[in-house]
């Protein structure tokens, strides 16, 4: 669906299906009704257009590659019920430049948002106790990161952090 511009998604539906919008490069818009509980993997792949989203309270899963290529996406927030941001989420996202990651998440994915250029600061909260290799690789635009984790988070990689700027400050308890 290449000219699908918007989408309301009826009430009543309860999950985001895999591959749902993959390649519907001029989706701009899209209504996500409360019911929502899941997103799944590769739902909004490659949706170009994609310029902001409101994820209903309700969702407590986002899948792999869920909103992977969505250059335009500049903004989203997560809700508190998401426990963890799965590998490649938002990965090439160019435009992100605010993003809300809730209390309740514990792990971040592998590339979770590598390459998300637009991103100038980013806070982990403190239940997070994995950050996966790659997760915040690349993203040349952040200015300071704040992590409230009172333990270290377990990284699985040492890239994990790799390609910020030099002068970027990373806040710590």
């Amino acid at each position: 669906c290449y000219s699908l511009a918007s989408i309301t998604i009826p009430n009543g539906v309860t999950s985001i299906g895999t591959t749902a919008f993959q390649y519907c490069y001029s989706l701009a818009s899209i209504t996500i009704p409360d019911g929502v509980t899941s997103i799944s993997g590769y739902a909004f792949y490659n949706c170009y257009s994609l310029a902001s989203i409101t994820i209903p309270n309700g969702v407590t899963s986002i899948g792999t590659t869920a909103f992977q290529y969505c250059y335009s996406l500049a903004s989203i927030t997560i809700p508190d019920g998401v426990t963890s941001i799965s590998g490649y989420a938002f990965y090439n996202c160019y435009s992100l430049a605010s993003i809300t990651i809730p209390n309740g998440v514990t792990s971040i994915g592998n590339t979770a948002f590598q390459n998300c250029y637009s991103l100038a600061s980013i806070t982990i909260p403190d239940g997070v106790t994995r950050i996966n290799a790659g997760a915040f690789q690349n993203c040349y635009g952040m200015a300071e990161y704040h992590l409230k984790p009172t333990t270290p988070p377990t990284l699985s990689n040492t890239n994990a952090f790799s390609g910020i700027p030099a002068d970027c400050i990373i806040y710590v308890p």
